[in-house]
């Protein structure tokens, strides 16, 4: 084929670099032409450079073409530096080196008019093969946006707009003072296009903190209503728990007295302690009463007190809690009342 004839005639020609053809084109650069030394040392080092190339060490391999088109910049030399950058994933920088290849064809002699052409092919199978990545911002975007392909600003307006890059992983960054940043990572494969769409949304507004002024001197304290008084409450409650206490025990000491006077007296009642039975008796008559009577009145404290807790007096009134006893005929009566 004939790239790969312009191919051969590239290296044929950069290995017999003579002193005769880099004359001219260093005078022509306003550069001094290259000492014999230096042009052997270049033949030298292209042979390096293309053996790193087959052996795909491409990064090393640019680096030397490029030291020998500090040289002599001649086409083959060029022709190989596009070759590696293709190799190196670097397709844009490989399609300008062989447009800018093929554009140089009237200048150069007719020994590199062929490596033209292959250049000129080359820039074009190059062309099909170098993604694209179409950006346009949202509607409505802040006009003082700005949107950056890594790192490197870019025009981009609410209409499509495409850009070249290389095959991989690319970072899309968007800001605008009024909106929220906005990120997106785009992998882009070789021939392919990608949209996107940048967002920015708007910043929520930021919040007012209202400092209320500070008092004046001569304002009056903020009034506060007194707080309910709950010992009442609390009395009512460990009253009735006393006295329920009491009944019960009047009552365990009654059932005492009688199961003794049933076990004394079964069948007859003996006469010898007859005057202990009788006190036994007598105590028996009077703690029931009183043990259900505390026990009764216990329980209404209790539940009078739970009550006021629950529901609390009026700010207006205050309850007072009684507890009064007076003797009855056979034991004694205890009352409970409030007043207001």
């Amino acid at each position: 084929m004939r790239s790969e004839r312009a191919h051969a005639v590239a290296l044929g020609l950069a290995l017999c670099l003579a002193t005769a053809s880099v004359a001219p084109v260093a005078r022509a650069q306003g550069k001094p032409a290259p000492t014999a030394d230096e042009l052997k040392a270049a033949r030298e080092l292209f042979q390096d450079a293309y053996r790193d190339e087959k052996e795909r060490r491409y990064a090393p391999a640019l680096e030397k073409f490029e030291r020998v088109a500090a040289v002599k910049e001649s086409a083959s030399v060029r022709y190989r530096v596009a070759t590696v950058l293709g190799s190196l994933g670097r397709l844009r920088e490989s399609r300008d080196a062989f447009r800018a290849l093929a554009a140089s064809k009237a200048s150069l002699p007719a020994s590199e008019q062929e490596i033209s052409d292959s250049a000129a092919e080359r820039a074009q199978a190059l062309d099909r093969r170098i993604p694209r990545l179409v950006l346009q911002l949202q509607e409505g975007a802040a006009p003082e946006a700005r949107v950056t392909i890594d790192g490197a600003a870019v025009p981009v307006t609410t209409a499509p707009r495409p850009f070249e890059l290389d095959p991989g992983e690319h970072v899309v960054q968007g800001s605008a003072p009024t909106a929220l940043p906005s990120e997106s990572k785009v992998t882009l494969q070789e021939g392919g296009e990608v949209s996107v769409t940048v967002v920015l949304p708007p910043k929520a507004p930021r919040a007012v903190k209202v400092v209320p002024p500070p008092p004046r001197v001569d304002d009056p304290p903020p009034a506060s209503g007194p707080r309910p008084d709950r010992t009442t409450a609390y009395v009512a409650l460990g009253a009735g728990g006393v006295l329920l206490v009491t009944g019960v025990v009047f009552l365990a000491v009654r059932e005492g007295d009688v199961s003794d006077l049933k076990k004394a007296c079964s069948p007859t009642c003996p006469g010898n302690n007859r005057s202990e039975l009788e006190s036994k008796h007598d105590q028996a008559q009077l703690f029931g009463p009183l043990g259900v009577g505390f026990a009764a009145v216990g329980l209404v404290a209790a539940g009078f007190g739970g009550y006021l807790l629950l529901r609390p007096q009026p700010k207006h009134t205050a309850a007072r809690f009684r507890i009064a006893a007076a003797p009855v005929r056979g034991g004694a009566l205890v009352g409970v009342g409030t007043a207001f």
